[in-house]
């Protein structure tokens, strides 16, 4: 593989695109603000990757690039997920949206396009720069014994919040970990708990912090941009840093958690071809057929259609004038 600046040309997109944001944002130039937060997240990303090239000479932009563009869409179809669960929380809801509908629906799609990319660069941002803390923990026994407890705590996390929204809604975020983990120790794919089965906990403790930076992130960008998003939280409401309660960011920890099991998930319908440089070529069974795939994706773009209008209608509350 070649190696040199030919490989990181992305890092001079990302520097353009946040640069551009910014001054734009900050000059108060309308349109710049509506699609700061865009700008500013496809900037960092390509600026990640190219960093994460230099060091190990395969990124997910460079070296990966179908299985980016797919983790793309996955993004924004898991993202509209996460409003149809808003739709009953009503956490957060949306101003200065632009007032054209295809406007305001293509950067609803390449807003959430961001969110699994976002992690998992910054995750193997991590992983080529900072050390591995928890490499050597106690190994726990290779069981299946746990699978029927995970399972029923993701139940609940999940019900619970959607029963009873006003006293239950930070359990929502970390249900999928438990729902999704067993699944994914079962057919053997990307399993933080076979990780640990190993001794390892470094990919735990990774997408923790990558979780903590990423929340950071969205809640600076989101404040900077003239459309964005603002919370109405039951309780622990105040102190605030940028939009978002204190409290809050400590969701996006195990929010991270949540998105690498989520992509593990889908794998098994790649034949257990993940994301990562270590398993993205590698298939340990049958994937689904070309065509259910093909039809999968269709329906993922139908929903995410579907789903634009639903949010226009129940959490959209201020337009861009």
């Amino acid at each position: 593989m070649k190696s040199g600046s030919s490989k990181t040309w992305h890092a001079w997109l990302g520097v353009g695109l946040f640069a551009f944001a910014l001054a734009g944002s900050l000059s108060g130039v309308g349109w710049i603000r509506v699609w700061f937060y865009q700008f500013a997240w496809w900037g960092y990303i390509c600026i990640a990757d190219a960093c994460i090239q230099n060091k190990s000479k395969n990124s997910l932009i460079i070296n990966r690039w179908p299985t980016f563009v797919l983790l793309c869409l996955v993004s924004a179809v898991f993202w509209f997920g996460w409003e149809m669960v808003n739709l009953r929380l009503q956490n957060w809801f949306y101003i200065g949206v632009p007032p054209r509908l295809w406007e305001r629906w293509l950067s609803a799609w390449v807003a959430y396009a961001t969110v699994l990319p976002g992690i998992f660069e910054t995750y193997e941002l991590m992983r080529a720069y900072v050390p591995a803390w928890g490499r050597r923990v106690r190994p726990i026994p290779a069981t299946r014994a746990w699978y029927p407890w995970f399972l029923g705590v993701g139940a609940l996390m999940l019900v619970l919040p959607m029963a009873y929204p006003k006293l239950f809604f930070p359990l929502v975020w970390g249900s999928l970990v438990f729902l999704l983990e067993p699944l994914n120790h079962f057919y053997g794919v990307s399993s933080l708990m076979r990780r640990w089965e190993r001794g390892d906990l470094s990919p735990f403790v990774r997408l923790l912090l990558a979780g903590l930076v990423c929340g950071i992130f969205w809640e600076s960008w989101n404040w900077l941009a003239g459309a964005r998003w603002t919370y109405n939280i039951p309780y622990l409401n105040e102190p605030k840093l940028f939009a978002m309660p204190l409290a809050g960011y400590l969701g996006f920890a195990p929010f991270a958690v949540e998105c690498y099991v989520f992509f593990a998930s889908i794998s098994i319908l790649r034949g257990g071809r993940g994301w990562e440089s270590t398993d993205y070529r590698r298939r340990r069974f049958h994937a689904i057929p070309a065509a259910l795939g093909w039809l999968l994706i269709l329906g993922g773009l139908a929903y995410g259609l579907w789903m634009c209008s639903m949010i226009d209608a129940h959490l959209v509350k201020g337009w861009n004038n």
